[in-house]
């Protein structure tokens, strides 16, 4: 991978992300910083141009050449052409227009555009990273109150200094090719010369840093540079994150193979927050963090019990893409507990000896070091998407909405699956207690569960706090939690799934309605009971799930 610059301020952002970096020299003289990127399955190679197309064009050139490049990022700061663009903003370049060509005569001057824009593969990589986490690289304490916008535009690349909107130079611009947002004197170059290797795909992304006006050098003087070209650096970090080498596609397996690590020395530094950082690295294997909707990413503390969680990217040592975790780590703070005392780091471990017990999640790596547990367990990915599978948050209505037959088959029959993973949990003496709509990850053909939630920790009054927490749960109850916990919680979910809210005892029981099996309200009904006593068996209700979804699939659909 090749990442050029044309200025030293946008050198130096993209070189704040690398570590283990040498120098290198070129044939032709050129010295480059090469390294790699924390979590990332590239060499980076990073040369600043220095203005002009002309010289980018002759880096790029013998760059892509002595390293062999698959891939060529361009990145640093544009000027704004247009009003809705503002500092700080990202400007990914879906065309590069090279203003200069035409044909002056008596008539005046006639444009012969010459323009350039990415491969699909790249053109839709920068669309997924735009709407997905695009500011994951970008350091929490350098993040603006309004996160900028990246915008996947045209650009125009010229030799010509653009400082006044109504120059001549400006007004060809908006003439010939006025669909360009922003301008820069570079892209052009770089562009020209990934056209003669037809194998490295290329992106110009540009952080706006000034209007192309006047006032260019007082915008300069208050930092805008800096900030653009810090911006610029953190999307290019975030395309990164997904771009496939095209030549590791077809050696690389389906699934990285399963590692289990039982403990480590006590050498890392103090785990950081994970929200401060995309990369973790734990006893050696990187994770690449995924933000996540719900409660995925999460940081809690339980007087000196510190946990975290988040779905990550397992980075595998050579090569390929990595499979998915889902990874937690519990901290101790104070000090050890003694012989008889509840231990959540040993908790935590025998979790995973849970998970290989049950046939639960596959365990990825189990590592002790110190008063820190970290578990990763297999997470489902979406070979097609390129990415962690979802979970039965992103299918569960927000508000009240008629119901979706198909959707709300897919939820019947994968709570299906999930109730037969609590029977045999149920079977071995052990209960979930802790089911809500993130801890059922998508996986085709069935729903799997991401965990085993709090099976291994003792029942306590309040635990699981939050909307889907039972009964028994609740401070000051009576009943123990256990199996029934987690009937009552798969009622929830079906119950979210029926109306769009959570189960509220001050409400109105669900009815049904013509689309709803009779079947399908009355389980519903029977887990939601207030006695733990009175509701099902997770098999009884796994059984009446499975006829509601074989009624759901006869229905036909609406008609149009």
């Amino acid at each position: 991978m090749v990442v050029l610059t044309a200025l030293q301020v946008e050198y130096e952002a993209v070189r704040q992300h690398m570590v283990d970096v040498h120098e290198v020299e070129l044939p032709q003289g050129t010295l480059l910083d090469v390294g790699r990127m924390p979590g990332l399955n590239w060499e980076v190679a990073l040369a600043e141009t220095g203005p002009t197309n002309t010289r980018a064009a002759l880096v790029a050139q013998s760059t892509i050449e002595h390293f062999d490049a698959e891939a060529v990022l361009f990145v640093g700061v544009a000027g704004a052409l247009r009003d809705d663009i503002h500092l700080g903003d990202v400007v990914v370049a879906s065309k590069v227009h090279g203003y200069h060509g035409g044909r002056e005569s008596v008539d005046g001057f006639a444009a012969r555009p010459d323009t350039w824009s990415p491969e699909h593969d790249m053109d839709q990589l920068v669309r997924s990273a735009r709407r997905n986490e695009p500011w994951a690289y970008l350091r929490p304490d350098t993040r603006l109150s309004t996160p900028p916008k990246v915008h996947f535009e045209p650009i125009a690349s010229g030799d010509v200094l653009l400082g006044f909107r109504d120059s001549e130079t400006a007004r060809r611009i908006r003439r010939h090719y006025n669909d360009a947002v922003a301008v820069d004197m570079e892209s052009h170059g770089v562009t020209h010369a990934t056209r003669m290797n037809s194998a490295v795909r290329a992106l110009s992304i540009r952080g706006i840093s000034d209007f192309a006006d006047p006032d260019k050098s007082t915008r300069d003087a208050t930092g805008s540079q800096e900030t653009a070209a810090r911006h610029a650096a953190a999307f290019a970090m975030r395309v990164l994150r997904d771009l496939r080498p095209k030549r590791q596609v077809a050696q690389e397996p389906r699934s990285a193979p399963a590692m289990v690590v039982v403990s480590a020395p006590d050498r890392s530094p103090e785990p950081a927050a994970w929200d401060s950082r995309p990369v973790i690295d734990v006893a050696g294997q990187q994770y690449l963090l995924y933000e996540s909707p719900g409660d995925l990413v999460h940081e809690s503390r339980d007087g000196d019990v510190l946990r975290r969680q988040a779905v990550a990217r397992v980075v595998p040592d050579g090569g390929g893409r990595g499979a998915y975790a889902w990874l937690r780590q519990v901290e101790r703070t104070g000090p050890l507990p003694g012989p008889n005392q509840f231990d959540p780091l040993a908790a935590l471990e025998q979790e995973a000896e849970l998970c290989r017990r049950l046939r639960g999640p596959d365990v990825v790596q189990l590592t002790r070091s110190g008063k820190t547990s970290t578990l990763a367990l297999a997470w489902p990915g979406d070979a097609r998407l390129g990415s962690p599978m979802g979970t039965v948050h992103e299918l569960l209505p927000e508000s009240p909405t008629p119901t979706d037959p198909q959707r709300l088959w897919s939820i019947v029959r994968g709570l299906a699956d999930v109730a037969h993973v609590l029977e045999r949990l149920s079977g071995a003496g052990f209960s979930h207690r802790a089911l809500r709509p993130t801890a059922v990850v998508m996986h085709r053909p069935q729903m799997v569960l991401r965990d085993f939630g709090l099976a291994t920790v003792p029942p306590r009054p309040g635990e699981n706090a939050g909307p889907y927490r039972a009964p028994e749960q609740r401070h000051g109850s009576r009943g123990r939690p256990g199996p029934a916990t987690d009937v009552y919680q798969l009622g929830a979910l079906l119950h979210r799934a029926l109306t769009g809210r959570i189960p509220d005892p001050r409400l109105p029981a669900y009815r049904g309605s013509d689309s709803v099996p009779d079947s399908l309200v009355h389980a519903v009904a029977g887990a939601l009971r207030e006695d733990p006593g009175a509701r099902p068996e997770a098999r009884t209700l796994r059984l009446a799930l499975l006829s509601a979804a074989r009624e759901l699939a006869s229905v036909p659909p609406p008609q149009r």
